[in-house]
């Protein structure tokens, strides 16, 4: 496997919250203490005091609270009751052996569990849970949208979002208890009360610890942590992921607004405070509670005017009008097939995935009421095979024109059937199809080539395999070819160059990495780029 280079690595770092887990894993309230507790060499610092910041520790946070800071990357924290032991999420480990392992440090007797509060379905929060309940008979709680998936231990997505990896494999989770929201759940002398604020999934909940002199709100991912440096770190990312990840933006704006109309509580126990490069206290002042509830309700009111405004354009293999006239079939062969249809033809841009894209498009072309309608011409981001492998059967089928870059010619004449109309790049400038520029790339596959396309008043771009937007497998394919027989990283830098006077606000990849949005945003291409640019320095 090709190795990314170290600067790479490091622009990759904010993608890898989870992998990084996978790296780590490859004073009580008074009263209520057990007359022993089993105790551990580990206690630096002091387990038993009460620790003003949260640390990547085992630590009491407040009497009776408790922090099980190594439980990486998500925490998890303990409750003590007269009623015995609350932890609020479970880690990612199958055997809950990091958790187990700090109650021990705490000296908190893990068979005194009686319930598993989980805050959402992701992994490294919910993971630990059943090995938890089999051990001890705790009971599990959760919110209902996440049941699904936590009692069938898929699909993938709703345990790992984005996030691939491999060495993680989720698990069947029993609920015991399905929640709402307006619920109150009550150990002893602790309140729990239940608060839905679905949107990072749908099954999200934060759980409000009241218990005289203590408001302590456990906020599993709707809030990641605490840093005033990041303004605040709230869990935000899945609102701009396709359905399939879970995330909801208008569900997370009403959760927010929720939480902002509540009293300030005591305790901010945020989802991933190992996320803060310093260690933060959780009493935050009612101005800066308010202040990080309210750039996340005005980040998620530009977000939904401009799904409103541009639709979400997803590029997850469901067919969409991305503009009027230009269409995302879906994919085919495991590629995007983009159509433009103007007052000139029906254009395709590149013909993907072999001899059954002729049905492909017969298929799609009756549902949207095309019967009959043959493609005018189809325009090639490269003459690789990953946008050539139907070519020809299209051509036979409908006796279109074929686009090809300049230094493919040759290549796609072969590959087409005699007598094909094969234009260069050039022929294409005059053709009066429609508003395109071709732009010649080098350094990734065989004559790769984009289009800056002018429609409906916006500036598309079709761009083939160059850039692509991150992901760990395709940034190692991304390497591995700039660097192989038909790469260049002088060409590449070239390329990216070239692209860096186009300013899309649509973008059309050949690689829609976890079904990206095509719609770009204030610097989105610009961070794109210089991504791109990082293992080719």
């Amino acid at each position: 496997m090709t190795r990314l280079p170290k600067g790479w690595q490091s622009a990759l770092a904010g993608l890898l919250i989870l992998a990084a887990a996978v790296a780590a894993w490859v004073g009580g309230w008074p009263g209520f203490r057990p007359r022993s507790r089993p105790t551990t060499k580990d206690q630096s610092p002091d387990a038993t005091a009460v620790a003003p910041v949260l640390l990547p520790a085992p630590v009491t946070v407040a009497p009776g609270v408790f922090l099980l800071g190594r439980t990486s990357p998500a925490a998890a924290y303990a409750v003590e009751t007269s009623d015995g032991l609350v932890l609020i999420d479970s880690g990612l480990e199958p055997d809950a052996a990091a958790v187990r392992e700090q109650l021990a440090t705490l000296r908190l007797d893990v068979r005194r569990l009686r319930a598993v509060l989980l805050t959402h379905v992701h992994a490294d929060h919910s993971l630990g849970a059943r090995c938890l309940r089999a051990l001890t008979g705790a009971r599990i709680y959760a919110g209902r949208g996440d049941c699904p998936p936590l009692r069938d231990g898929g699909p993938r997505e709703a345990f790992l979002s984005t996030y691939d990896l491999p060495a993680v494999t989720p698990h069947a989770t029993p609920v015991d208890v399905e929640l709402d929201g307006d619920e109150t759940l009550e150990f002893g002398e602790a309140h729990f009360a239940v608060i839905a604020t679905p949107g990072h999934t749908p099954g999200s909940v934060c759980y409000l610890l009241e218990r005289p002199g203590l408001r302590a709100l456990f906020t599993g991912d709707v809030v990641f942590s605490l840093s005033p440096a990041k303004g605040g770190n709230l869990g935000t990312y899945t609102a701009y992921l396709p359905p399939l990840y879970r995330g909801s933006a208008r569900d997370f704006l009403a959760s927010l607004r929720r939480l902002r109309a509540l009293p300030t509580p005591d305790l901010v126990l945020p989802g991933h405070p190992r996320q803060d490069a310093v260690a933060q206290s959780p009493r935050l002042t009612a101005k800066d509670w308010h202040a990080q509830l309210d750039r996340g309700i005005a980040e998620l009111e530009t977000l939904l005017t401009r799904y409103d405004t541009d639709g979400a354009n997803f590029l997850d293999g469901n067919p969409k009008e991305l503009l009027p006239g230009l269409r995302y079939l879906g994919d085919w062969g495991g590629s995007p097939v983009y159509c433009l249809t103007t007052p000139k033809g029906l254009f395709l841009f590149d013909a993907p995935g072999g001899d059954g894209l002729v049905d492909f498009l017969a298929k799609h072309f009756k549902e949207l009421g095309w019967e009959g309608r043959k493609p005018t011409a189809v325009l090639l981001t490269s003459a690789g095979e990953g946008a050539t492998a139907g070519l020809a059967a299209l051509v036979r089928s409908s006796g279109c024109q074929v686009v090809a870059p300049r230094a493919g010619l040759d290549a796609i004449r072969r590959l087409c059937p005699p007598g094909t109309r094969v234009l260069s790049d050039g022929d294409l400038a005059t053709s009066g199809w429609f508003d395109v520029r071709p732009i010649p790339l080098e350094g990734r596959g065989l004559a790769p080539m984009a289009y800056e396309v002018r429609w409906a008043g916006k500036t598309v771009l079709v761009s083939g395999r160059i850039p692509v937007k991150l992901s760990l497998p395709e940034a190692e394919r991304l390497v591995g070819e700039v660097n192989g027989p038909h790469g260049s990283p002088e060409g590449y830098r070239k390329s990216l160059d070239r692209l860096a006077e186009v300013h899309p606000a649509l973008w059309l990849p050949a690689v829609p990495v976890h079904g990206q949005n095509a719609n770009l945003y204030d610097d989105d291409w610009a961070k794109v780029l210089g991504q791109n640019r990082q293992p080719f320095p």
